[in-house]
């Protein structure tokens, strides 16, 4: 082995090393939005008896998406619920609002100055709804949020 490296040490001794470039530092990117995690989390505290139908990811992709909008159909009769979910405790910054088909709010999970962590909506007309998140900048632009149902 002694041997090895001596004859090794003798061949790199005739090679002409240079220094390689720098390499420019990268800025550093923000952690990905992990939208998924804050689903997962919204779907287990849906209430007793509704049924889960879609998950919405809400990526604010660093604040340059302030609204995130959805449309889905609403049946006459039945109670929808939509549940958010983001890294702060009481979901502050981020707000859920249905709106009708005319674009009007119907309902808001921020009322009077205080964030719910989510809305119910007793559907009286079928017809598109809109869902809208949107982030107010007092935390974060990354949460999860998960539409259900019950008759």
């Amino acid at each position: 082995m002694m041997v090895l490296n001596l004859i090794l040490s003798f061949f790199l001794s005739f090679t002409n090393v240079s220094p390689t470039t720098p390499v420019k530092a990268e800025a550093v990117k923000p952690m990905a939005c992990n939208t998924k995690a804050f689903t997962d989390a919204a779907i287990s505290k849906l209430p007793r008896g509704y049924t889960f139908l879609k998950a919405y990811p809400i990526d604010g992709r660093g604040g340059s998406r302030k609204t995130i909008k959805y449309s889905y159909i609403f049946s006459k009769n039945s109670t929808y619920t939509v549940r958010l979910k983001n890294s702060h405790p009481k979901n502050v910054g981020v707000i859920v609002s249905i709106m009708n088909s005319r674009r009007k709010k119907i309902a808001s999970s921020y009322v009077k100055g205080k964030y719910y962590p989510g809305l119910g909506y007793k559907c009286g007309a079928t017809g598109i709804y809109y869902i809208t998140f949107r982030f107010d900048g007092k935390h974060d632009y990354c949460a999860g949020g998960v539409l259900a149902f019950k008759r």
